[in-house]
């Protein structure tokens, strides 16, 4: 998978996971709406740790959160 489609995030606070979050997120939907395919899966890997990515497993137009 590529940078584009698959992005991670370190935060120090909830409120800067939040804001990263919310962008990466915003990116990827913009991304995922020309393809049509594939939904976003948000997994927490980790405190403050998190990876964001385009998923053939995910519905298009739905964004899914897992822990890992």
């Amino acid at each position: 998978m590529t940078s584009l489609t698959h992005k991670k995030i370190t935060a120090t606070s909830v409120d800067e996971a939040d804001n990263l979050l919310d962008a990466v997120v915003d990116e990827l939907q913009q991304l995922a709406g020309q393809d049509g395919i594939h939904g976003i899966l948000v997994t927490k890997t980790g405190p403050g740790q998190f990876t964001v990515e385009l998923s053939e497993e995910v519905p298009f137009g739905v964004t899914e959160e897992a822990i890992a």
